[in-house]
């Protein structure tokens, strides 16, 4: 009677119970079984309808209360392989990230991945795979033995979900079912009394029995932060709605496209001859993307060719200019991963409340990867967090201050269980120079839960050029406080030569035609900064699995009103006097409060880093901290 209820981690608490059932017989020992369950409802429904998603916009609701999905595309290990330690990593990673859910698609996890998610409050959105026995066509799975599988199928799948509280739905892939195949599936998902929603197909598909399905799918190759904004543009001659992924509606899968590892990632994995070519060759093909056999060197990607990181390369040239070393390529290339994902959460979030066809939910394609990737990750095989992570997990943030790409507005969002009051927010618009060019201020902000307040402040910033005037770099820096306590911070950096879609050429391509590219070239003529840091290690007190955490101030010390650019701090292995070990001497997995941060003189930002102390291999944790501007700083890190 009047159990606790089952929440995602961000809404509320994840009570379990259990269920232990014994069968004896006389002179024999009793078979046994246990469960364990959580109490919730998972509701569905589709909000609209609208021009752009005539049959409306898939929204899930827990509890009957409406929030957005944000997930990424689970990847199991390339040879199936399980770890139960390596899933605890990884879910501690989906926190970090401020994520709330993962997609999976055919391959179904032990019973432990389960469990868990349970525990951890994440959810899952379950599915049949696509591309290959699994993708429903007229042409698979249609003679009585096959529908005979694929009942038996629905039928196992259903009862090994069926009392998990972190199991959200279960869906079609790209393609929807036929009827056949849709009726020995129903028929199995019945059988096993599995309750929560079932969704015709990841794209927007409808079947007779299930209804429109209001998901969507794409794009997968690059395409610039402004894109996840729209909310006019689609091919009407494609009901699927395919590779239309600005935020409206639910997109089941959606990314910019290819990662790139940060250094130290790109020396693990990455042969001598393919560091080369990953920054003198664009059109490389690389094994480590999606090789194309037989194509040694496409020139470009494509369609659904994402061999070569050509599409990434070409933007980062144009907006951020050509490079001379890997470094300064892999530098580049962090950046630009940072804004582009930071983006298309931040969009998804900031339009949930929109009257028309509101963002419901994204799935970032993907979350990770089954071995090392260049290719649609947050994260790496080995727990490397490059810029993908970090603009990802700033645009998650729970109480989070955004600057919109659409209107130039200032917004902020709340995705906790509680309203959130007395807040305060204040913009500044600075040159690439360092001069303050506009501040304004806004306060007495509350904000409900799962709610965005919108339209707060609308910064002055410099007008758009066009060519041939020459385009200026600026940088717009947010402040979210409350009781004059910082609570989020957020700086982008904008150019007045705007990124330009050729919508037209675009529409129904996995990655972007452009009219013009972002001129961020500015940047590159950025002084030199100076920084100081300081340091030190203690036991975790919040007791989150990890036991060592590494406190690092970091303070723009320039004299000059130089701004440092993007700075990033490091946990490594190394000795007392602050000195790291050679070779591959990083410190991972760790957990960080944030990274790839941007100080103006005199600002100063601690970060906190989580991680376990057996990862030291017994030497001393030492902290590397450094900039698009500033060289690599390191500190003694010891308790």
């Amino acid at each position: 009677d009047h159990p606790s209820v089952w929440w995602p981690y961000s809404m509320g608490g994840q009570p379990l119970y259990g269920l232990r059932t014994a069968l004896t017989q006389r002179g024999t020992a009793p078979d046994t079984e246990s469960e364990t369950f959580g109490v919730r409802t998972i509701t569905t429904r589709l909000v609209g309808p609208a021009p752009i998603a005539p049959d409306g916009s898939r929204q899930f609701l827990v509890n009957g209360v409406p929030f957005v999905f944000r997930a990424g595309g689970w990847s199991e290990d390339l040879f199936l392989r399980y770890s139960s330690a390596n899933t605890a990593n990884q879910i501690a990673m989906i926190k970090n990230l401020g994520l709330n859910g993962i997609r999976t698609e055919g391959k179904q996890m032990p019973d432990d991945f389960y469990e868990q998610l349970d525990r951890a409050g994440i959810l899952v959105d379950g599915g049949f795979q696509c591309c290959d026995a699994w993708q429903l066509q007229d042409s698979h799975l249609n003679t009585p033995q096959d529908l005979a599988v694929l009942g038996n199928s629905a039928l196992t799948i259903g009862e090994n979900l069926r009392n998990h509280p972190s199991v959200m739905n279960f869906s079609w892939s790209d393609n929807n079912p036929t009827p056949k195949q849709q009726r020995v599936s129903l028929r199995g998902f019945r059988k096993a009394d599995f309750q929560d929603p079932l969704i015709a197909s990841a794209e927007y598909k409808s079947t007779k029995k299930l209804g429109p399905s209001g998901e969507k799918e794409g794009p997968y190759d690059w395409v610039p932060p402004s894109y996840w904004y729209d909310t006019t543009h689609y091919d009407p001659t494609d009901p699927t709605r395919t590779n239309v992924g600005g935020a409206w509606a639910f997109d089941s899968e959606a990314s910019a496209g290819h990662t790139v590892p940060t250094l130290d990632g790109v020396k693990r994995f990455l042969s001598p001859f393919e560091q080369t070519e990953l920054w003198k060759n664009p059109d490389y093909n690389q094994y480590h993307a999606n090789y194309e056999a037989g194509l040694p060197n496409i020139q470009q990607n494509g369609g659904y060719s994402f061999g070569t990181l050509h599409d990434l390369d070409a933007a980062i040239k144009a907006r951020y200019g050509p490079w001379s070393s890997l470094q300064q390529y892999v530098e580049e290339a962090q950046v630009q991963n940072y804004e582009t994902q930071r983006a298309e959460f931040e969009a998804y979030i900031d339009h949930s409340t929109n009257t028309d066809a509101p963002s419901t939910g994204i799935v970032y394609w993907q979350l990770n990867k089954g071995w090392p990737t260049l290719l649609w990750d947050l994260y790496n095989s080995d727990f490397d967090q490059a810029g993908s992570y970090f603009g990802a997990k700033k645009a998650n943030e729970p109480l989070h201050v955004i600057y919109t790409y659409d209107d130039g507005s200032v917004s902020i969002d709340n995705l906790g269980a509680s309203q959130q009051s007395g807040l305060s927010v204040e913009a500044k618009v600075y040159s690439v120079g360092g001069q303050l060019l506009d501040d304004q201020t806004a306060g007495g902000i509350s904000v409900g839960s799962q709610g965005v307040a919108r339209d707060l402040i609308h910064p002055v910033v410099p007008a758009t050029t066009k060519p041939p005037t020459p385009a200026q770099t600026y940088f717009v820096e947010l402040l979210l406080t409350r009781g004059g306590q910082v609570v989020d911070r957020n700086v982008y950096w904008l150019s007045t030569q705007q990124d330009l879609v050729d919508w037209p050429k675009t529409q129904g391509n996995p990655q972007a035609t452009m009219t013009q590219y972002g001129n961020l070239t500015q940047l590159r003529s950025l002084p030199p900064a100076t920084v100081s840091a300081t340091a030190v290690t203690q036991p975790d007190a919040a007791g989150d699995g990890n036991d060592t955490e590494t406190d690092v101030t970091i303070t723009n010390t320039s004299t000059n009103p130089t701004v440092a650019f993007f700075l990033r701090a490091d946990v490594r292995r190394g000795s007392p006097s602050g000195v790291p070990a050679a070779g591959d001497n990083e410190v991972l997995p760790i957990m960080w409060s944030d990274n790839d941060v941007t100080l103006w003189p005199g600002e100063s930002e601690t970060l906190r880093a989580t991680y376990k102390r057996s990862a030291l291999d017994g030497a001393s944790p030492v902290v590397s901290v450094f900039g698009w501007n500033v060289g690599t700083l390191d500190v003694p890190a010891a308790g």
